[in-house]
């Protein structure tokens, strides 16, 4: 039987002699595959966009996003869209298609399971039990759909994908996941790592059906799978990976205690590295892939503002534009909604303050879509005060997906008209702020490097593959909004017990 962590590949003593690092990352909607020489340089990139959502339409992409890698010592690892999961049968065939990382349990199945006292355990220890959380997701499954019944392995994405790198078709296996995935499918990861019995009974899942947990980073074994060869990569050493959003913190270098980060999209994302997980704080966690926590708060940002945009009959350019255009200081309200944070209250809503009729059309406009700027930056900001910040790293070009170019697959950071918005970052959070290129590739396949003895230290892999790309000035004077970094906390906790009331 073939494993996942079988340690008689175990990669050799002391650095590998000529690195070539390659980081795969399968998103929602496309593949990309980097590679980067010791040196942190990228030496190779492709990406492909996935045409169906099958693991079939999987392998096509990546087979495709492929780009033609130079020789060396390839040391592989695979992120992948978190909370995907994939049933397969005892050689890792999948026996059904992947159940996406969006998808619903039905009504009763999620009330049910949301109401077990497994799930006020595993809630509190950081595990998603929500309609679209992996395990209730996977016990209406089998409800409808029997061959979700029969599988014998319930697999992340990405571990399915090392699979597929790692073992010649055909063969029975064991596999193991790492411990980031794992949290998100039911995995107390403080100690030990194991998986949350009580939970899978809730469920009706037996946990014999999952894999086996380790730390990122670890090798696995040598690539000989048919993936492998489609992509040129028979013969690499293969690691565990992390799931998407702990790629893209360890790309723009939250390493160790005090990194902090801020990557902003369609979702502003607030990571940072704790040495201990706070019990009753804003923000949801992590095991850290090297050590500690990566603490973590999501909500809508970019998507908000292109909603908001389309209610005023305005595109996303022209909304931020006109934002653009308004004086600093004279912004509306605005409160984000939190998505898991910080109240974890699906009542609560977008919130407008301070709109009066008595202000030109054009003039308002430009205020509302600039207060919606700042209250997405207050909203990092507050965050980022939580957790204890100091200096800060920046990933994003500053407007929602969709306004500029994606410069994902390069060191490109996508700067634009609309950097305007990090400018106001900057001035609102009154601190340093650094641009990062955006690197999850890098980040993915980070830990793999340590484990292969690539870098000696975690600086020498930060300096090597997290990469500065400037500095973000403040648009303004940072005491124009010292009054409303103050207010605004107070403002968001008040309006949690408005909605409720």
């Amino acid at each position: 039987m073939t494993s996942l962590h079988d340690t008689s590949g175990d990669p050799p003593d002391g650095p590998t002699d000529d690195p070539v690092l390659v980081g795969i990352d399968l998103g929602s909607s496309g593949a990309r595959v980097a590679a980067y020489d010791r040196a942190g340089d990228l030496v190779a990139s492709g990406e492909a966009p996935l045409e169906g959502e099958t693991t079939t339409d999987w392998e096509h992409a990546l087979a495709a996003a492929a780009p033609d890698i130079p020789d060396g010592d390839h040391v592989v690892a695979v992120t992948s869209t978190s909370g995907t999961v994939v049933a397969t049968d005892d050689a890792g065939e999948p026996v059904a298609p992947p159940l996406r990382y969006d998808e619903r349990a039905d009504p009763d199945t999620a009330a049910a399971f949301a109401a077990a006292d497994a799930a006020d355990r595993a809630s509190d220890l950081g595990v998603p039990v929500g309609a679209t959380a992996p395990l209730p997701t996977l016990a209406s499954a089998r409800e409808d759909r029997p061959a979700y019944g029969e599988a014998r392995w319930y697999l992340p994405a990405a571990t399915w994908l090392t699979w597929r790198l790692l073992a010649p078709a055909g063969e029975a296996w064991a596999p193991t996941t790492d411990w980031t995935n794992a949290l998100k499918f039911g995995a107390d990861v403080a100690g030990a790592p194991s998986w949350l019995d009580d939970l899978f009974a809730a469920a009706d899942v037996s946990t014999d059906r999952l894999p086996d947990i380790a730390a990122p980073g670890d090798h696995v074994g040598t690539a000989a799978g048919p993936l492998a060869s489609r992509m040129g990569l028979e013969g690499a050493s293969l690691h565990l990976g992390v799931t998407d959003g702990n790629a893209a913190a360890l790309g723009m270098g939250c390493l160790e205690p005090g990194d902090w980060g801020v990557t902003c999209g369609s979702t502003s994302v607030v990571k940072g590295v704790t040495e201990t997980r706070a019990g009753d704080g804003p923000f949801y966690y992590h095991r850290h892939p090297l050590d500690g926590w990566l603490a973590g708060a999501a909500f809508d940002s970019g998507a908000t503002f292109r909603w908001l945009a389309r209610l005023f009959d305005r595109s996303p350019a022209a909304a931020l534009d006109a934002a653009a255009a308004a004086d600093p200081g004279t912004e509306y309200g605005f409160l984000p909604q939190g998505d898991r944070s910080p109240f974890d209250d699906g009542r609560m809503a977008n919130t407008l303050a301070g709109l009066w009729t008595d202000a030109d059309p054009g003039v308002a406009r430009g205020r509302l879509f600039r207060g919606v700027a700042l209250g997405v930056a207050l909203a990092e900001g507050w965050f980022l005060d939580a957790g204890g910040a100091g200096a800060v790293r920046l990933l994003g070009g500053g407007a929602p997906d969709g306004v500029e170019p994606d410069h994902s697959g390069t060191d490109d950071p996508g700067v634009g008209d609309y950097d305007w918005w990090n400018g106001l970052r900057a001035a609102a959070w009154d601190r340093p702020v650094t641009r990062m290129a955006p690197r999850t590739t890098a980040g993915a396949v980070l830990p793999a490097a340590l484990d292969a003895g690539v870098y000696g230290t975690v600086d020498d892999a930060r300096d090597a593959l997290c990469r500065v790309v400037g500095t973000v000035e403040p648009s303004c004077d940072p005491e124009t909004y010292a009054a409303a970094r103050q207010r605004f906390g107070e403002r968001w906790r008040a309006a949690r017990g408005l909605y409720r009331g």
